[in-house]
């Protein structure tokens, strides 16, 4: 299973084992994807072990509900976006509101990722940082179906060819 090109068809067929809950199959998904769950929750989380705790949790939450998702978009994606809601809503609680001081538009993408102007502190501070995507609109001066817009190129952007094709 450690082929990186037939990793969303294992973890496709993981997921459906989970869904009639071989507890073999999930073990076989953490060894898998632990790694990636725990970077995109130390994004968001920042403490290491407030961030295991939230992987943790996202793992349950797969066992929890695999059996009424439908991976046909991707069951990796599915796994992340889990991580992700699991991480935000940890954080959420000791979020500060933000101020347009706070939320400045940057002038280029970071290194490595050549996003657009704008586009990359909409997913900063939505994305990683937790925010309502109107709280980010509002802070940046900017209407939210643009913010919306940002963060969905930005996001492509992050998936690469494959997703920028998709959206």
């Amino acid at each position: 299973m450690a082929q990186q090109g037939s990793l969303e068809a294992d973890v496709a067929l993981l997921v459906a084992r989970i869904a009639r809950h071989e507890q073999a199959a999930l073990a076989e998904l953490y060894d898998l994807l632990a790694a990636r769950v725990l970077g995109l929750v130390r994004r968001v989380v920042r403490d290491l072990d407030e961030a295991e705790q939230v992987c943790g949790d996202v793992f349950v939450e797969v066992w929890r509900t695999a059996d009424r998702v439908c991976t046909s978009r991707g069951a990796v994606a599915w796994v992340l976006g889990v991580a992700h809601r699991r991480a935000v809503a940890h954080v959420r609680p000791t979020l500060h509101p933000l101020t347009s001081g706070q939320a400045r538009d940057e002038p280029a993408g970071h290194p490595g990722h050549p996003g657009q102007p704008g586009h990359d502190r909409v997913l900063e501070l939505a994305y990683y940082g937790g925010h309502p995507v109107r709280d980010v609109a509002r802070a940046l001066g900017i209407p939210v179906a643009e913010a919306y817009a940002r963060l969905r190129t930005a996001l492509a952007g992050l998936a690469g060819p494959a997703g920028a094709a998709a959206s």
